[in-house]
């Protein structure tokens, strides 16, 4: 007997079978006459509607726990975050011990430092070293033993006024340092060395005004000195804010007389 079509599209014998033996198994068979793989259906389907195509399904987890992204360790209860500032405090009581410069060992109890020795200036009047005046010995020192006044300067005008100061023989440089042999304080404008001096020559029983090396220029009874000038008593020299009064010991009334007496002069 020929076969006959169902309403699905399969094809059977309906001598042997009641109804389709294919929709009953779920089987899918290929229709000749559509041109197509049919797919398997349970229920009744309308053959000229379309088959819906969708997007594939995403497989669903095993678990019923959503996938997220990885979640970070909890830390446990009591944890602090150690900071890029934070830092590690000292135990209770600690006290820090300061870093300070290497500490000089101490000295044993009741050890007192001796302070160092103070050159000790010798009196006036004595002879002295070269070594221990730190300068040439003048030729009257040498030969007499001790270092004689031989006239004097006065300050009658500036910051210094009333003061007084020793000429001695040789060569006497005036300025405002101690180092001078005469110091005149107080005035800026004076040079602190060799501003001027003054010389006694005791060969020639002669005294000499000299410009030094000071900014200021130098006055003898008010003209410039650019060259060594003789001095004579109560001449004026004027520099910088002071004015100084030459008064002279040495002279034609007195010389001093070296050791033996013979080649100094003394009072007449």
């Amino acid at each position: 007997m020929a076969q006959i079509e169902c309403g699905r599209g399969h094809l059977y014998d309906p001598d042997k079978y009641p109804t389709c033996p294919y929709c009953k198994t779920n089987q899918q068979i290929t229709v000749a006459a559509a041109g197509r793989t049919a797919p398997v259906r349970t229920t009744a389907v309308n053959p000229t509607a379309p088959v819906p195509v969708t997007a594939p399904q995403p497989t669903a987890p095993l678990s019923r726990t959503p996938v997220t992204a990885p979640q970070k360790t909890q830390p446990p209860k009591g944890y602090t975050p150690v900071t890029e500032d934070s830092r590690t405090q000292p135990p209770r009581g600690y006290a820090p011990t300061p870093v300070t410069a290497p500490s000089k060992t101490m000295p044993p109890r009741g050890y007192a430092p001796q302070p160092a020795p103070e050159p000790t200036a010798p009196p006036r009047g004595l002879g002295v070293s070269v070594a221990q005046a730190g300068k040439t010995v003048a030729m009257m020192q040498q030969e007499m033993g001790f270092d004689p006044v031989v006239g004097w300067l006065v300050c009658v005008e500036g910051p210094s006024r009333g003061k007084s100061y020793t000429v001695r023989g040789g060569i006497n440089a005036i300025g405002r340092s101690e180092r001078m042999d005469i110091t005149v304080t107080g005035d800026m404008t004076i040079s602190a060395e060799n501003h001027a001096r003054i010389s006694y020559s005791d060969r020639n029983n002669r005294f000499n005004l000299i410009p030094g090396e000071g900014r200021n220029i130098v006055y003898l009874n008010g003209e410039e000195l650019f060259s060594p000038m003789p001095l004579k008593a109560y001449d004026l020299i004027d520099f910088g804010q002071t004015k100084l009064l030459f008064v002279p010991l040495c002279g034609e009334r007195f010389r001093w007389e070296d050791k033996e007496g013979d080649r100094h002069g003394s009072a007449t």
